[in-house]
């Protein structure tokens, strides 16, 4: 299982339930040893500290290590390209950071007052991509260590040798990179064809239609990632020329087998498919060659889907059929943006603002407590602000509540190093072995990755921060993460819940509209290009699948939010299945359409959208018998999802769950 992925218990009858929010906010996910990601972290932040010691400069290096810390930690599963794009950005916002410590000598007011308008603008900047919300992160942790420590100054010199950390992590990327050029992309278009495997062994044993949505949600949870990866790259792997494959014939040919699949009705050809792709993915993985491209082309549709994927992937462009425009794929055109689509793009809605407000709150209440606590470990209480008033990497609350256990267990371990290690081989092995343990305990749970951090930073601070240094050291930095997380949640948590709802019904629309754009697609006209219903599709599965993700982490929460969002999931699962209808209708032999059917296609997609209503849409009506297949089957569905909402807004009995929500979807 994918880091980006989040497991779902099921009711006796198949559908998403509401779980225990304890029992959610408990439990571990599957993970796999990232063994290129733990060797660089290891790497990164151990060396320095060996040489510190060595040489005597331990501050220095020490700020070299948390440079690579802070990109280790943040490091997500994606091409080389996308992770270099991510350093070249989050690193100097994170040095940046540094300068905050000039502030210092200003009064204690404009200093608590600077830092919220920091938190806001780090707030709203967060939203203009996963890189920038790594940086703003990262630039509000560093300002908080240069002001609860000003004896590092000069602080110039420090996001210097921060910087450094960040140029040796990228360095040792690029070695990896290097080594093993294409690697990381097949693992992720193998991990795609293995999951469209499973959906085809799915459908063909005939399996209750809520696990084969199941099979069908990994393969769409798995399709952004792998549509990144072959744009990002200029081929995965080498035909018999030595050339490589053609991201934009792999692109087409993944297509063209995800929608095949979905509308295969013949369990033989869906059986022999899943064995072949399950085949293919394993040689995939271990870098060998796809397998041998059949010389005669099978009949079946679905498993002439097989033969022209692994045709592309060998790169042999005579076994590859001419796509059909409906199914096609690629990347979009590149087209320069105007000055007012940028300044449109830059633009913010209400909820990130309001998102932003919250944390600019947050943090200047946790300066604030400056005021009642001037020990020296106080910045730990606007760290820990700065770290879980992230909504965009989970729930709040989740990262509130798990942040102070593994901090708990963080600070044994810390404590413990520091009093009973000498600071010399003993102590480096330990900050090597955390480091390299950090990619994995991340993707297991939030908790865990806490536990391998907390005593990583209590230990590279200690070396760097004056004062005494004893058991009490570490129990200070637990009761300061427990006031920090306290002031989150009280101040940027429950008071914002109902703001969240709306969050929630927003992305669901806008999800809605991109499914209605989806169908509006198929529709000829004179300036669509063959790639739109490809691209579009992506669009809808990858909101769908982000809502999808979002929800069940809010499932760790306790009610109402876990009530709402377990109701949530019946109508994201509704929306799925329409989006599924359409990908169906989008594989059929195209027939030009008369002008009443098209209408009738263009309303049905304004039902999608909310801006018909259901009842209407189930009035349309076609001779066509494909398009009165799509409406009855897409109005069947919206009909569903009326109700659901009825039922999800309907108010609950005190002490009960949400009544239906067990059962809907």
């Amino acid at each position: 299982m994918t880091g980006n992925q989040t497991d779902t218990r099921l009711a006796p009858d198949g559908h998403a339930a509401p779980a225990n929010w304890f029992r959610e906010l408990a439990r571990m996910q599957p993970a796999r040893w990232p063994v290129g990601l733990s060797l660089r972290a290891a790497i990164t932040v151990g060396a320095p500290f060996m040489v510190g010691m060595a040489t005597g400069s331990t501050s220095d290096c020490m700020w070299i290590a948390m440079g690579a810390l802070l990109l280790a930690s943040g490091e997500r599963r994606g091409p080389y390209r996308t992770v270099f794009r991510q350093i070249l950005i989050a690193a100097p916002m994170g040095a940046a950071g540094f300068l905050a410590g000039y502030l210092g000598a200003l009064p204690w007011a404009a200093v608590v007052a600077a830092m919220m308008i920091a938190g806001f603008l780090a707030g709203i900047i967060s939203s203009y991509g996963q890189a920038f919300s790594a940086g703003a992160l990262q630039a509000l942790l560093t300002a908080g260590i240069a002001l609860g420590i000003p004896a590092i100054d000069p602080y110039w010199r420090c996001s210097l040798l921060f910087l450094g950390g960040g140029a040796g992590y990228a360095a040792l990327l690029g070695v990896e990179a290097l080594l093993a050029r294409r690697q990381r992309q097949r693992h992720i278009l193998a991990d795609l064809i293995n999951a469209i495997a499973k959906l085809a062994r799915a459908r063909a044993s005939r399996r209750p239609e809520a696990q084969v949505e199941a099979a069908r949600r990994a393969v769409t949870d798995e399709l952004g990632a792998a549509c990144a990866a072959l744009i990002d790259s200029n081929g995965l792997t080498r035909g018999a020329s030595g050339a490589p494959a053609a991201q934009g014939v792999i692109l087409r040919a993944v297509d063209r087998l995800f929608t095949a699949t979905l509308s295969s009705d013949s369990p033989e050809a869906l059986e022999a498919a899943g064995s072949q792709l399950a085949d293919m993915a394993a040689a995939l993985s271990h870098g060998g060659p796809p397998g041998r491209v059949l010389p005669e082309a099978p009949a079946d549709p679905l498993l002439q889907a097989v033969a022209t994927l692994r045709a592309a992937c060998e790169g042999d462009a005579s076994q590859l059929p001419q796509s059909r425009n409906n199914v096609s794929t690629g990347a979009a055109p590149a087209r320069r943006l105007s000055p007012s689509a940028i300044v449109d793009r830059l633009a913010c809605g209400r909820e990130t603002v309001m998102s932003a407000l919250a944390l600019a709150l947050c943090l200047g209440l946790a300066y604030a407590t400056h005021w009642l606590d001037d020990a020296s470990h106080w910045y730990w209480v606007p760290l820990t602000v700065g770290i879980v008033m992230k909504p965009d990497f989970g729930s709040v609350f989740t990262r509130a509540v798990l942040r102070c256990i593994g901090t708990a267990g963080g600070v044994l371990i810390g404590a413990a190093a520091l009093i009973l290690l000498p600071k010399g081989m003993l102590l480096a092995l330990l900050t090597i072995a955390l480091a390299a343990t950090l990619p994995w305990a991340k993707q297991r749970s939030y908790a865990m990755q806490t536990i391998a951090l907390t005593p990583l930073i209590l230990i590279l601070i200690d070396l760097v921060a004056p004062g005494v240094k004893n058991i009490d050291y570490g129990v200070q930095r637990l009761i300061d993460t427990v006031i920090g997380a306290a002031i989150v949640l009280v101040f940027g948590y429950f008071p914002w819940r109902r703001g969240q709802e709306r969050q929630v019904a927003h992305a669901f629309q806008a999800a809605r509209a991109c499914i209605a754009d989806c169908l509006r697609a198929t529709l000829p006209a004179q300036d669509r290009q063959p790639t739109d219903v490809a691209r579009r599709r992506r669009a809808a599965y990858g909101a769908l699948s982000n809502l999808r993700v979002r929800l069940q982490r809010s499932m760790a929460e306790p009610p109402p939010s876990g009530r709402e969002a377990a109701a949530w999931l019946p109508l994201v699962a509704c929306a799925e299945r329409i989006c599924d209808r359409i990908t169906i209708w989008s594989t059929q032999e195209p027939r030009p359409l008369d002008d009443g059917d098209a209408r009738t296609v263009a309303r049905l997609a304004e039902a999608i959208d909310g801006a018909a209503d259901a009842t209407e849409a189930a009035r349309l009506t076609s001779t066509n018998p494909a398009v009165a297949a799509l409406v009855a089957s897409v109005t069947a569905e919206l009909t569903h999802l009326d109700q659901l909402t009825e039922v999800k807004n309907a108010p609950a009995p005190a002490g009960t769950e949400i009544p239906e929500a067990r059962k809907a979807g």
